[in-house]
């Protein structure tokens, strides 16, 4: 049995939706007859994989997954945009991703969608997703983390979240003040990449420092500490953070560092913030198993963005022993969902 903590939907209304927009993210048409979905920075191919929820199901049962936790992803950039843009359509996923889980309640559970650039409805949405709609929590991105002062403007969602109970999904994606401005007078039509250095590779490294800086953050202050009532897990096997944590321990024993270690104090906080392994494969789950510890880490495969195949093979094939491979697979997600 698997539960996957790190997967993705597009309900079918709202990719109706997306065909009607002209700035990320949006849905195109392609002249062969396929789809691809923009986002902020390139472009996805898209299709049934992200909408049909049966045969998503089966695709599940082929791999042994029992469970996934859906949520819609932040690179996408939807949740980063003016509320008033932003809202009804993440409302809308928000509840066909709850009548989802009302209709197969074994397969599926589901993270709220807010819109971060109004705190005050974001609060009110996460709210309603977990007092109305039953959702598990939500998913919130990893670049509001960055910095201690940009944490700080997430307390009123942990506060509300701790209050409600519930887990919270930390994903790579942007702040509303990241957002590209909008050239004047050219119709609001696609504009393309807005840095257009960025290749595959160099995004790749970013995305994983940006998450390293976002685990910094809520490893090495209290900040979660002041709420109990929440889960929270991070992707991409916390990011750059197991690879350089041994070179801040020697930082740390150089230069006259007082204190907690790092690594004994990402050691011991880390029963506050687990990680998921998506994308990543077996060497960098060994890593994150000898830094974090087997019981902190949970199975994201990223689908269908990413290959569940890829994933469930670094498991297997990770130098870790038995009773951690059965901890990844389920015993931990089983503990954070309740």
């Amino acid at each position: 049995m698997i539960v996957d903590m790190h997967a993705h939907y597009i309900p079918a209304p709202l990719a109706a939706e997306l065909r009607r927009r002209t700035e990320p993210p949006w849905i195109e048409a392609l002249p062969g007859g396929g789809e691809r979905i923009h986002l902020p920075i390139g472009h996805l191919a898209f299709g049934p994989d992200y909408t049909d929820m049966e045969a998503r199901r089966g695709f599940m049962a082929g791999h042994g997954v029992a469970r996934q936790v859906l949520s819609f992803p932040g690179l996408f950039g939807l949740d980063s945009l003016p509320a008033g843009e932003c809202l009804p359509l993440l409302r809308l996923f928000n509840d066909e991703t709850a009548a989802l889980c009302r209709a197969h309640p074994d397969s599926f559970s589901g993270l709220a969608a807010l819109p971060f650039a109004d705190m005050d409805a974001a609060v009110a949405e996460l709210r309603r997703c977990r007092t109305e709609l039953g959702l598990a929590g939500a998913i919130l991105p990893n670049n509001a983390f960055m910095t201690v002062a940009q944490a700080e403007t997430m307390r009123p969602l942990f506060e509300a979240g701790n209050a409600l109970g519930g887990h919270f999904f930390i994903h790579p994606g942007r702040r509303p003040d990241e957002v590209p401005k909008r050239e004047a007078g050219t119709g609001g039509g696609p504009k393309g990449a807005p840095f257009p250095d960025l290749a595959f590779a160099r995004q790749a490294l970013q995305v994983q420092a940006n998450v390293g800086q976002a685990m910094a953050t809520l490893l090495f202050t209290d900040l979660l500490d002041d709420y109990p009532k929440l889960t929270v897990h991070m992707a991409n096997l916390g990011g750059t953070l197991p690879m350089v944590i041994e070179r801040m321990e020697h930082v740390a024993e150089t230069r006259g560092f007082e204190g907690e270690r790092p690594l004994a104090r990402a050691r011991r906080k880390s029963n506050r913030l687990h990680v998921d392994c998506s994308s990543l494969g077996a060497r960098a789950l060994e890593l994150a198993v000898a830094i974090f510890g087997a019981g902190r880490i949970v199975v994201g495969t990223d689908c269908p963005i990413f290959s569940t195949d890829w994933t469930l093979e670094a498991i297997r094939a990770a130098h870790i022993d038995e009773a951690a491979r059965q901890a990844i697979r389920f015993e931990n997600a089983e503990r954070l969902l309740g």
